[in-house]
């Protein structure tokens, strides 16, 4: 009889037992679920995209050539794409090449571009909205302003030419008024790349910005000849009011 109260008792200990586990598995769960929204939130902080990750693209001063354009593409795994174009009268030459960037340990904004293939070695600082050029011995370049590249916003461009294609960055923002009526002045740096046989023209009415209410404001433009089967860069300006932001470049 006490061996079967004994027995009883053991039996009723077990269910006990499995039911405080299952209440600590059930805490501890309900910690987990509770922390995790604290997790994707630090991973998205760790993640968050740098102030220097970006497109930037000018026309900087040139001793062997008219001008150079730098297109430099920094990207977040801390590698890089530099395109560099040099103008001379009656031709230009195109140079590309990639690497890695390495920030200095004292000032993070000075960064050494390093070549891949040549190794050869780039110095820039980086600023709020674009970066500055400096020589090889880390030091600024007389007037430089002008080694002062933006960071320059793609648009897109619906084109309805054939056998050209046509890129365009937002290059410069200014505020203007006409008629005591303030605005705004959008410059944009076309590429345009002419694969035709033909010479191509463009003038100002066929190059229209479009806002999201679908009204067309024309550019101011040089009307340029594009050579064939040549690139040509082009700075290509839009006035329009501020009320209703751009959506794309339309050309006719």
């Amino acid at each position: 009889m006490l061996i079967m109260k004994k027995t009883m008792m053991l039996l009723g200990f077990f269910p006990l037992l499995v039911l405080s586990s299952c209440e600590k598995s059930s805490s501890t769960s309900s910690i987990k679920q509770e922390t995790d929204p604290h997790q994707h939130s630090l991973k998205a902080m760790q993640t968050q995209a740098p102030d220097w990750l970006g497109h930037y693209k000018a026309f900087v001063p040139c001793h062997s050539c008219e001008k150079k354009l730098i297109s430099l593409q920094l990207n977040q795994n801390k590698t890089y794409t530099l395109k560099e174009v040099q103008f001379f009268k009656q031709k230009q030459q195109q140079k590309e090449s990639s690497g890695t960037l390495h920030f200095n340990t004292q000032n993070t904004n000075l960064v050494q571009l390093v070549e891949d293939k040549s190794h050869k070695i780039h110095y820039i600082t980086l600023h709020d909205q674009f970066i500055e050029l400096l020589d090889q011995n880390k030091k600024q370049f007389e007037n430089f302003e002008k080694y002062q590249i933006p960071k320059v916003q793609h648009i897109e461009v619906n084109n309805a030419l054939k056998h050209v294609s046509i890129q365009a960055d937002l290059f410069k923002i200014e505020k203007i008024n006409l008629n005591s009526v303030e605005n705004t002045k959008l410059t944009y740096l076309f590429e345009i790349n002419n694969h035709s046989d033909r010479v191509l023209k463009l003038r100002d009415s066929d190059i229209v910005l479009v806002d999201e209410k679908n009204n067309e404001h024309i550019s101011t433009i040089e009307n340029s000849l594009i050579a064939p089967n040549k690139t040509h860069y082009e700075l290509v300006s839009f006035v329009y009011p501020k009320a209703s932001p751009p959506t794309f470049i339309k050309i006719k």
